[in-house]
C-alpha cells in the first residue's frame, strides 16, 4: 500500500511538472497608474505567462491584452479594447486592434503607443510596430528609438 501510494505521488508531481512545462514567460509593457507617477517611469515591464504553444507575436499579443496582476500597473488599452490580428512584413508589425483604441489620446494614446513598441520589438525579427483599426491607420510605425523613456527636459 505505502509503495502504491509513493508511485502515486511520484506520478502526480511528474504531471505537475509537465503542466509547468506548458506555459512561457513573456514580458510586456503596461501603464503605471497616473497616481503613482510622482517620480518614475510611465510604463514598467511586467512577466506573464501565456502557453507555450503559442507562437512568440501571438504569445506577446495574449499577455498584453490580459490584465495585469500587479496593482500598481493598467493595461493602456481602454476597456473592451484588443488587439485582434496582426502581420509581418520586412521588420514592421502593423497590429490590427479593435475599433475603441481610436478614442484614445494625449497621454494614453502615446502610453499605449509606448507599451505596444516596446512590448512587441522585444520579439525577434520586429523593428518596428504600427497600428490599425480597420482600414484606418492609427499610429504609424515605431522603433524603441522613436521612445523617449526618461524626463530630459532639464526642468525642475
Amino acid at each position: 500500500m505505502k509503495k502504491a501510494f509513493v508511485l502515486l505521488l511520484a506520478l502526480a508531481l511528474a504531471a505537475l511538472g509537465g503542466c509547468a512545462s506548458r506555459t512561457l514567460e513573456v514580458e510586456v509593457y503596461r501603464a503605471v497608474l497616473p497616481y503613482y507617477l510622482s517620480d518614475g517611469p510611465a510604463v514598467r515591464a511586467e512577466t506573464v505567462h501565456v502557453d507555450a504553444s503559442l507562437g512568440d507575436i501571438d504569445a506577446v499579443a495574449e499577455a498584453f491584452n490580459s490584465a495585469p496582476a500587479d496593482p500598481e500597473l493598467a493595461n493602456p488599452l481602454p476597456d473592451g479594447v484588443r488587439i485582434e490580428g496582426w502581420e509581418l512584413a520586412d521588420g514592421e508589425l502593423r497590429l490590427s486592434v479593435s475599433a475603441g483604441y481610436a478614442s484614445l489620446s494625449g497621454y494614453r494614446r502615446s502610453a499605449a503607443d509606448c507599451c505596444l513598441t516596446l512590448s512587441f520589438c522585444a520579439v525577434e525579427g520586429v523593428e518596428r510596430v504600427s497600428v490599425s483599426s480597420g482600414e484606418a491607420l492609427l499610429t504609424a510605425a515605431m522603433s524603441p528609438e522613436d521612445i523617449c523613456l526618461a524626463d530630459t527636459s532639464g526642468g525642475e
